[in-house]
Formats: C-alpha cells, sequence, structure tokens
C-alpha cells in the first residue's frame, strides 16, 4: 500500500478560490459582452455553474480525514515486513517490532444510496514518531491494525538452527543470518543424528539428495514449515533450506504460504527455495521486494539459491 503527504488546507482553499475567480472571469470576459443577460447568455451560466462545481469538487478535498496533530506527513509503503518511509535512494524502514499503532481514518460518500470510501489517511506511530500518509479510496489494512502484535511477535521471534525451534540462532537481526542457516541444514542433511532427524539414510547425504524425499522427510520438513515444533524459535528458514538440499519439492505448496510472512528472512528464503524447486516466479513472487528488509550478503545468498547456483560454502554435489 503506497501513502503519500496529503495537501494543506491553504493550498486546497487557494486553488478552489483560483478556479472559481478563473470561471468567472472567463464568463465576463469582452467577447461574452454582446450576449448580456438575454437568452445567449447560457454560455455564461455553464462556465459560472461548471467552475462553481469545479471549485466545489476541490473544497470537498477539504473536508479528507485529517492526519492527527503533530504526525509528520511522508510517503510511505506499508509492506508484509514492515514500513518503507520515503522509498527510493534514501528509504528508511520500519520494521513491525519498531511499530506502536497503526490507525486508519476514511472519508465516506453515498454513490447511487450506498456508502463508498472517497480517502483515507494512515498514521504509523513508533515510540520517538508519528508517521501519517494519505490515499484515494479504501486501504484494506484492517488484518493489520488488528494483529499488529501478532506481526511484531511474528517478525521479531528467533530463528532456529535445528527442526524442533530448540536452538536458537544469536545473530539473528543484527547480522547476516542465511549463509549460518545454510551450513547448518547441510549439516542436518549429512550428519548421522540430522539424518536420523529426516528419516535419512545415516551419513550418505549423496545418496538422500539424489532421490525424492520420502514421505516422513517430508512430514518432518512440513511441520517445521508450519511451525509445529515444541521449541519458541522459528524453524521454518531452516526447514525451507533442508526443503532445497534435498529436492524436496512436495513441501512447495507450504513454501508459498510463507512468501509474505512478516519475518523478511523467512519470506525471502521461502521465495527463494520455491523458485529453485521449480515453482513460477508469477505465484512466488519477485525476491527484490524484501531488498530494504535484508543485508547484502544475505541478499547474495537467497538470489544464488532462488537461481540453482552453486554456493561457495556449499558441496558441489548439493547445489550444482
Amino acid at each position: 500500500m503506497w501513502l503519500v503527504p496529503g495537501p494543506s488546507f491553504r493550498a486546497l482553499t487557494l486553488a478552489a478560490g483560483t478556479v472559481g475567480l478563473s470561471s468567472l472571469g472567463l464568463a465576463l470576459g469582452p467577447e461574452t459582452a454582446a450576449w448580456s443577460l438575454t437568452a445567449g447568455s447560457l454560455p455564461i451560466g455553464l462556465a459560472v455553474a461548471g467552475g462553481a462545481a469545479f471549485a466545489v469538487g476541490i473544497l470537498r478535498q477539504i473536508q479528507r480525514p485529517r492526519a492527527p496533530s503533530g504526525a509528520r506527513e511522508v510517503s510511505m509503503a506499508i509492506v508484509p515486513w514492515g514500513v518503507v518511509i520515503d522509498p527510493g535512494a534514501e528509504a528508511r524502514i520500519l520494521r513491525w517490532s519498531a511499530v506502536r499503532k497503526v490507525d486508519v481514518e476514511v472519508k465516506h460518500t453515498l454513490r447511487g444510496g450506498t456508502p463508498a470510501i472517497v480517502s483515507s489517511v494512515v498514521t504509523v506511530q513508533t515510540e520517538h514518531e508519528v508517521l501519517a500518509g494519505h490515499a484515494v479510496g479504501a486501504v484494506g489494512l484492517e488484518s493489520l491494525t488488528v494483529n499488529l502484535d501478532a506481526y511484531a511477535d511474528e517478525a521479531a521471534r528467533p530463528l532456529a538452527t535445528d527442526l524442533d525451534g530448540t536452538e536458537e540462532l544469536d545473530e539473528d537481526g543484527i547480522a547476516p543470518v542465511v549463509g549460518l542457516l545454510l551450513r547448518h541444514a547441510q549439516e542436518l542433511c549429512s550428519t548421522s543424528q540430522g539424518a536420523a532427524r529426516l528419516f535419512l539414510p545415516a551419513g550418505d547425504y549423496r545418496r538422500a539428495s539424489l532421490r525424492a524425499p520420502g514421505p516422513e522427510t517430508v512430514a518432518v520438513l512440513g511441520r517445521a514449515l508450519v511451525g509445529d515444533v515444541p521449541g519458541s524459535a522459528d524453524p521454518r528458514p531452516i526447514a525451507a533450506l533442508c526443503a532445497a538440499v534435498l529436492g524436496a519439492d512436495a513441501v512447495t505448496s507450504r513454501l508459498l504460504r510463507l512468501s509474505n510472512a512478516p519475518h523478511p528472512v523467512v519470506a525471502a528464503v521461502a521465495r527463494a527455495v520455491a523458485l529453485r524447486l521449480g515453482v513460477a516466479p508469477a505465484k512466488v513472487g519477485s525476491l527484490e521486494e524484501l531488498d530494504e528488509f535484508l543485508y547484502e550478503e544475505d541478499r547474495e545468498i537467497i538470489a544464488r539459491i532462488a537461481q540453482g547456483k552453486p554456493l561457495r560454502d556449499a558441496p558441489t554435489v548439493l547445489f550444482a
């Protein structure tokens, strides 16, 4: 959802007044003197009426929802992973954990007797500032405003290095993490302990990677991809990376459900692995949408995963 700063009251009043006076001046100009106020004065009436109607239309915009006093009006993009302020070269991001409240105010009108939303103003409140942006029509942020706390909790959830969510990745949120998660996924698919957890032949990841994972393996990955685990850390990214290592295309439907997850690493890894396993890009979504929320190193590794390229730290047999 894209939002822009709203026009000021003064600007709208000046525009309406200028349009009204210009229309009246046009109607009463010397070229219309011969029409006087006889039956030929219809063009004057039309010009005045048209100008007045246009002016009223502009003035009605003054009744749009007002941003709260003290709010700073900015250009914003609200995306599944947070808020991008002033999108472009100088963009700043707010993850959901930094957002305290999101409010939406709307202006209604009647169209054929049916209520309709003409415009909306969205207010994003953080601990230190209040930001506001405007949009034409409805913005469809009802789920966000109601479930913001759940979004923030999921986005701040630490990532797991195991499929049970019991081993937490310490670097989550303060450093690149995808390379570390990939190495943990490779270990799970190659060590005897990991192979037992995934129902793979012990110590033989090469043979496991060359055949389709069995139903037991798919079931383990599927449970981790929906977060059905005993631990509190998030196992979904490492489960997705294990699916990439093993070529487990049976879990692609669950990967697609994660493509817009509030945690940017979860969403980016899910998209990259789905692309690697053959899902059409139109179904997955663009990886570039997440660029602002990822470290450059993570973006590079995720791109290589999506493209099916070998990785520097990965065994060639797995990523050839």
